[in-house]
């Protein structure tokens, strides 16, 4: 099983939903860039990991990461801008640092 692709985000694009769910805003238009700089073109159904550098207090680096589900983004926040948004999946938004299972 390959890992999911890794695509830049602004965690500061985070919206509750009605039925207690995550989304997080991950563009304006048809693409978003991955952990590269390279544009890939975004498409309903597909599997990511949304990331953004979030060094701690100290200045140590660390990353928050989500993952979930491309989706095209509902009414409510395509009034914002908003094209393309992640369905982040039951793990939730968390640092790197704090990745469930690791140690």
């Amino acid at each position: 099983m390959t890992a999911p692709l890794k695509i830049r985000a602004d965690f500061n694009g985070i919206f509750g939903t009605d039925n207690g769910g995550t989304l997080l805003c991950l563009s304006h238009g048809d693409t978003s860039n991955d952990e590269n700089g390279q544009p890939i073109v975004l498409r309903e159904g597909m599997i990511i990991t949304a990331f953004e550098p979030d060094p701690d207090e100290d200045g140590n680096p660390d990353t928050l990461i989500a993952n979930g589900s491309v989706i095209q983004s509902p009414e409510w926040l395509r009034c914002l801008g908003s094209r393309w948004a992640l369905q982040v999946d039951e793990r939730g938004i968390y640092h790197e640092s704090e990745t469930p299972g690791s140690n």
